[in-house]
This record gives structure tokens, sequence and C-alpha cells, in this order.
């Protein structure tokens, strides 16, 4: 079981290679395993609830079932989860990729093992176990970062990652080239904080050279990136995707606040006036870009007024999407000593006001694609009997199911919107 990010889903496939490649095999219900492996998550409050409650319900499903609890939350309080029935293995962030060892070492002892901690020592990216791919057979994750060094104060995650290390680009790009020879069509470049890719090789624009690496590999696949902290979106690093492609027009940058005053009591290392130019620069590129983005309401100290800026400037904007989070107090973070406590209900309506912002942002996003033709690729999905993919931009695509669409790049014609993405016509083939 997976909770939390897309490095996360990553990890927990890595995790789970270590243990195919040792004879064991992967059952889809915890009522018929022998082990099961929980991947936790640490970010807020609510995602370490979760991991309470995903504990509790597979000690119900198989109480004879041994459990193994890894990532964030082991790292951050492995005695508390150690007492929960079932738990044999609390294992952190560092320890996971040598977990086949820590379970022989139960096996032989019988005892709990809690191997944690080894992250904060993480100072060079380490080999990775090489992954056949991730999201089934059409797209697959591409783990490049990992830890992050930038220290939001409200973020817990340098704690239970470890500071910021990246792949060198070589070895980002073999392992891509390998993933595309597999018959992969989307690469989703993936890390920690993304945006510092390269910081610990002493290269500000390390992102930017790996693109620019990653471009030059032949086939007819496409690159995404995941989310990207707004200073590593430079004019250069922009230019490079627009003029791509293979590289998707599609980012979800974390900007958490629009308003000044927020942001320097978050340590976010941006203002207002660079998110506005990250945006009228890119659509001065082209105009075909998806823009999502993350913001935390709430944060200590944001008055009416501020929030209201963050509304404002969002409204304004061409951003397609948000994924809107009530501020959540983590222990050891600088943010819980800072001033002007937002008490819930006030927090829950101001997440309410964005949610119904985010609906607006996606129907206009919808609707600047009417009418025009866009290059998907579908998956094995389905929604209500139709066959859904992505356009390079991330907009939802779905049109009724023809044989040979799964796994290709094709054009659509879009016509109509839909609940959640629109609704086309196969326009023109790419590939046969």
């Amino acid at each position: 079981m997976t909770l939390g990010c897309k490095l996360n889903q990553y990890d927990s496939e890595m995790v789970l290679a270590q243990f195919r490649a040792a004879g064991c095999e992967t059952v889809e219900n915890a009522s018929d395993a022998d082990l099961c492996i929980v991947n936790t998550c640490s970010v807020t409050t609510t995602a370490e609830r979760k991991v309470r409650n995903t504990l509790r319900s597979v000690y119900r499903k198989n109480p004879k079932a041994k459990i193994l609890v890894i990532g964030c939350t082991a790292e951050r309080t492995p005695e508390t989860l150690s007492g929960f029935p079932g738990v044999i293995g609390i294992v952190g962030n560092a320890e996971k990729e040598h977990i086949l060892e820590i379970i022989k070492r139960y096996a032989e002892s019988k005892t709990p093992v809690i191997e944690v901690g080894g992250v904060s020592q993480s100072v060079k990216w380490t080999d990775q176990v090489r992954l056949d791919g991730l999201l089934g057979r059409t797209r697959s994750f591409l783990k490049v970062q990992d830890g992050c060094s930038q220290f939001c104060t409200y973020c817990i995650v340098p704690k239970l990652r470890g500071r910021g290390r990246s792949q060198p680009i070589s070895e980002a790009v073999d392992h891509a080239s390998y993933l595309i020879d597999k018959g992969f069509k989307e690469i989703v470049l993936t890390g920690c904080a993304l945006g510092t890719y390269g910081f610990d090789f002493e290269m500000s624009d390390g992102l930017t050279r790996l693109l620019v690496a990653l471009d030059k590999i032949p086939g007819s696949h496409r690159i995404r990136l995941g989310s990207v902290e707004p200073w590593a979106v430079t004019a250069d690093f922009l230019r490079v995707i627009a003029d791509s492609e293979r590289i998707c027009p599609h980012l979800h940058i974390p900007l958490q606040s629009c308003d000044d005053s927020v942001l320097r009591r978050m340590n976010r290392r941006y203002r207002v006036a660079d998110i506005r130019e990250i945006l009228d620069s890119a659509f001065r590129l082209r105009e075909d870009w998806g823009f999502g983005s993350d913001i935390i309401v709430g944060f200590p100290g944001e008055t009416d007024e501020q929030f209201e800026n963050t509304r404002a400037f969002l409204y304004d904007s061409r951003i397609s999407y948000l994924h809107v989070f009530p501020f959540s107090s983590r222990p050891g973070t600088a943010a819980t000593k800072l001033p002007g406590f937002i008490e819930s209900g006030l927090k829950q309506n101001r997440v309410k006001q964005l949610a119904a912002l985010d609906a607006e942002l996606r129907k206009r996003f919808y609707e600047r694609h009417l009418g025009k033709s866009c290059r998907v690729l579908f998956e094995n999905r389905y929604v209500n009997g139709l066959l859904a993919g992505h356009a390079d931009n991330y907009l939802d695509v779905y049109i009724v199911p023809s044989p040979g669409l799964i796994g290709k790049h094709v054009e659509v014609k879009i016509e109509k919107l839909s609940t959640d993405g629109v609704e086309g016509a196969l326009h023109e083939r790419e590939e046969p």
C-alpha cells in the first residue's frame, strides 16, 4: 500500500523489485499476503492519520500477516508505529534500498526490527535498483532526484528525506533510454525537490541541462516533468520545453501562496512578480501550456487580505488547475513557532473558496481547447465507457474506444466538454 506522492510510488516499485528478484510473488489483496508493506507519507497530519488507519485496516483483513512499515512516517515516529499489531519492521527512507537484508535479520531473530536514521547521512546519489517501469506499460516514472536542502518553514521533508542529491545526467539518460527501449511512451521525471536538480553538483541550471540531454534520445516517446519549484523555471528552461517535440508543455509548480509576505514567512525564494513573469514568458513562447499548482491556505499570520491576494492572482492567471491544502503544523519545523495561528473553520472556508476557483480554472482550460486538435497518449483506462488519455499539456481527453489506440500517440479533435475534461474524435493517427 502506497500513501503520498509520486516519489513514494517509485520507491514502492523499487522495494517490490527487490522482493520479486528474490522469488517473491505480489498478491492483490492483503488477506492473501504473508507480508504487507505500507509505504508511508508524513507531509501533513492528515497523511499520518491515513497511515495509522491503513495499518489498522491491514491487520483487520489479515491478522496473520506480518506488516512492514517504510517511508516518511516510519522515519519520523518509528517507536509509535512499532506498537501497532502485526508490525515486524520499521524501515526508513535510506534503509529501504536494502530491505531484503533487514527482513532476513527479522527472520533470524524473530524480533521486530527498527532501521531508520540513515537518511541524515545521505549526501550523495546512490545507485538505484533499475526498474522495468511503473504506471503500467505506457508511462513510467524516472527518479532523478531525492531529498531537499531548501528548508521551507512549513516542511518536514528535509528531515525525512535528507539533503538534496541528484542522479548524474549520464545515468539518467542511460536509464531513460532503457525504459524507452522497453517500449514506454512517456517518461515522467520525478524527485523530492525536482527543481533543485543539480544543485549538489553546483549547477543552478541542472534541470535545464538534464532536459537538453534527455531531449536528444531518439524515439516516439514524450518526457513529462513532475512537480517543479519556481526557482528552476528560468527563461532558458521554458525555451527548451517550448522548442521540443518530446518534452510536454506541462508544469506543476508548487506556488504555495501568491502573497509576498506569506512567501517570505514560508521561506520560499521567489515573489509574486517572479510567478507572473514565469506565466507571461511561457505563454509568449507557445499557447498550449498546462500549468498546475499547489496552494497552502491558513499559513500562520495569513490575513484575509493576503488570502485575497492569492485568490485574485490565481483568478486572473492562466493556471489550469489547483491542489489546495490547509496548513498543517509539523513538529520540528520553523512554522510551528510563528504567531498568528488560523483556526480550523477559517482554513476550511478558504479551502472551499479555492476549490470553487479550481473548478472555474479547469473549465476555462477545457474551453480553450474546443475545436482544436491535440496529441494524446491513451492508456488502458476507461471512464463511463470512454477511453481516457492525457494530451501533452495534461488535458484529460476521452474518446469512443477504437482498436489499437492504447499506448499510442494520436491526434484528437476536441468536440465538447466533459465533467472532468474534454471529449473528442480521432483526427489523425501519428503512429501506425
